[in-house]
């Protein structure tokens, strides 16, 4: 899909993640009727109500797409050669279910495995961050304006570091205390991922296994705004539609050079060689 196509898609996505985000809300504050899934996870109301919202309107938006959504596992895998809209209706479920503001809507296009733009959404926040290439990412506002993501800020003196608040594991807490000195904060959803393409943080880390779709749309607009998603291992994250679709963990960074320190700092700790000082 070249540039234009993905900008157009995009677009076309706007109104309809701002849908689904505001039918979630509404029923976080009426009735979230939550259960629990056969794999542990929570599922609301507002879940199957956004689910059923963006496959709709996709599948309406772009027939020749196909979807991939958490709440509606196809029983075929997805050709990875080809264009695959990746869908999280509500990331951060438990964060909603506790009356929080930090859940999210995703939207990811992936191609050939890797993301090529990507939507998120937090309706309790009307924050809207989206991107369809190099150096388009843009959050827009609830009036509709829009402003660019920074690509290069000046480094701070102490980075902030984000993490899960329902997920952080021995690995990544290891890690965090081998990166100090760094202002750690704790925050549900792919709001971490938005929050480092803003320059609102400097990384976020994440060691432990997730879902494909809790980081693809928020892998798009990092990459987009000038930063960097890997692997632990500084690989670089593409998307495989297997049968488990997991991620074994990444490192997401608003700089390359940020996320460069990270690796060499994981790969340390691996070695039992301790960690060279931040510069």
């Amino acid at each position: 899909m070249d540039l234009s196509s993905r900008r157009q898609l995009v677009e076309t996505l706007i109104p309809i993640i701002r849908q689904a985000g505001k039918a979630a809300l509404k029923l976080q504050k009426d009735d979230l009727a939550a259960r629990t899934k056969e794999d542990g996870s929570p599922v609301t109301a507002a879940d199957l109500a956004s689910h059923r919202i963006l496959r709709a309107a996709c599948l309406a938006s772009f027939p020749a797409i196909p979807v991939i959504s958490e709440e509606d596992t196809p029983t075929a895998g997805a050709d990875t050669n080809a264009a695959i809209l990746l869908i999280d209706p509500l990331d951060g479920t438990k964060e909603l279910i506790k009356g929080s503001d930090e859940f999210a809507v995703n939207i990811a296009l992936v191609e050939d495995g890797r993301v090529g733009a990507g939507l998120i959404y937090a309706p309790a926040r009307d924050r809207l961050f989206f991107s369809w290439g190099a150096g388009l990412a843009f959050e827009q506002t609830a009036a509709g304006l829009r402003r660019k993501l920074p690509y290069h800020l000046a480094p701070r003196a102490q980075p902030i570091a984000l993490v899960s608040r329902s997920h952080c594991d021995p690995r990544t807490e290891a890690l965090l205390a081998a990166l100090k000195p760094c202002d750690v904060q704790e925050m549900g959803s792919s709001l971490k991922f938005a929050f480092v393409a803003a320059a609102e943080a400097d990384f976020y880390l994440r060691l432990g296994p997730t879902m494909i779709w809790d980081c693809a749309a928020g892998q798009a607009i990092i990459e987009a705004a000038g930063g960097t998603v890997l692997r632990a291992d500084g690989s670089s994250l593409a998307y495989r539609f297997n049968r488990t679709r997991k991620v074994d963990g990444f490192i997401a960074a608003r700089t390359p050079e940020l996320a460069a320190h990270v690796v060499t700092a994981m790969k340390a700790l691996q070695t039992g060689n301790g960690v060279a000082e931040s510069g």
